[in-house]
């Protein structure tokens, strides 16, 4: 008797949890000006749904297992689509979407979370790429895909890497959390590369999105096209065995090039800030002369009000 009054309880809180979702409004989508919380709060209303009176209690032997450890940002957007699988996010620029993928390369370059024509698509990895809830068993390069737009949405604004050479020292990291785990990684590289098979004049073959798991000798030779290729050395140091992401988005499409930016997921003891420059004395004797004379501008203006 006590086990069925618990149970009951359990899903009479479902209930209540599920209805509390159902009163997030549904603001009217405008492209090009979605922002993270947008993404969250345009849910479409949920329905709780009705739980059937229990006869008995079930054999909890029978019972599948939800995924364990998933992200409660990860489960907000599941609810409108369950093709999510993360969230990348790069300070200082309009990256800040959530990821999905299909069994395909073609459903998100014309499609919203909601399944609707949107010209500018969603940000999708590689549908051979995988993410698990074990790290270990994650594929050692994910390619994310996302259009230039012209309204600076979507991928447009990792262009800043290639615009301006101290853009690096504002947004060296890129966050890129899966439905398990939250993930940083280092940026490596970036440059501009031909999105076909085949050479071209941005140089040799590099076929990134076919290098979801590479051996140690494939690792190398994409690490030294990075390295020869990349208008900026970050200084940040690799080796096999570490994972990697790979950013992509238009360039020229006549031509069909594409730029790529390019991170290192950060090791245990790794922290984004140790991947920010260095203040020296000066740069730091400069902000406290600012404070300082912001502090008394300030006490001049409370003395005049007074």
């Amino acid at each position: 008797m006590n086990i069925l009054k618990r149970t009951v309880s359990c899903m009479a809180a479902a209930v209540v949890m599920l209805s509390a979702l159902a009163a997030v409004g549904c603001d009217e989508k405008k492209e090009g000006t979605s922002t993270a919380a947008d993404v969250l709060s345009t849910a479409a209303p949920t329905q709780a749904p009705t739980q059937p009176e229990i006869d008995e209690l079930p054999d909890i032997n029978s019972f599948t297992n939800e995924p364990s450890g998933v992200l409660g940002r990860a489960l907000s957007v599941r609810m409108i689509n369950d093709d999510v699988i993360g969230y990348v996010k790069i300070p200082h620029t309009s990256v800040d979407y959530p990821v999905f993928q299909s069994e395909d390369n073609e459903k998100y370059m014309d499609k919203d979370m909601y399944g609707e024509y949107l010209q500018s698509g969603c940000i999708f990895m590689d549908y051979r790429d995988k993410i698990d809830p074990d790290p270990k068993k994650q594929s050692n390069n994910l390619v994310l895909y996302g259009h230039n737009m012209l309204n600076g949405s979507k991928f447009a604004t990792l262009h800043y890497y290639r615009q301006d050479d101290e853009f690096i020292d504002k947004a060296p990291v890129i966050e890129f959390d899966t439905n398990y785990a939250q993930q940083y990684y280092a940026i490596i590289g970036y440059f501009v590369t031909s999105g076909s098979y085949g050479e071209s004049h941005y140089g040799d073959e590099f076929a990134y999105w076919d290098m979801e798991n590479m051996d140690e000798k494939e690792f190398k030779e994409y690490l030294d096209t990075v390295k020869e290729r990349t208008y900026g050395d970050t200084g940040v140091d690799v080796k096999y065995g570490d994972q990697l992401l790979t950013l992509q988005t238009c360039f020229m499409d006549e031509d069909n090039s594409r730029f790529l930016v390019i991170g290192r997921k950060l090791r245990e003891g790794e922290k984004p800030e140790d991947f920010y420059p260095k203040k020296d004395k000066d740069d730091e004797d400069d902000e406290d002369k600012e404070k300082d004379e912001d502090s008394e501008t300030e006490d001049s203006s409370e003395s005049e009000a007074e």
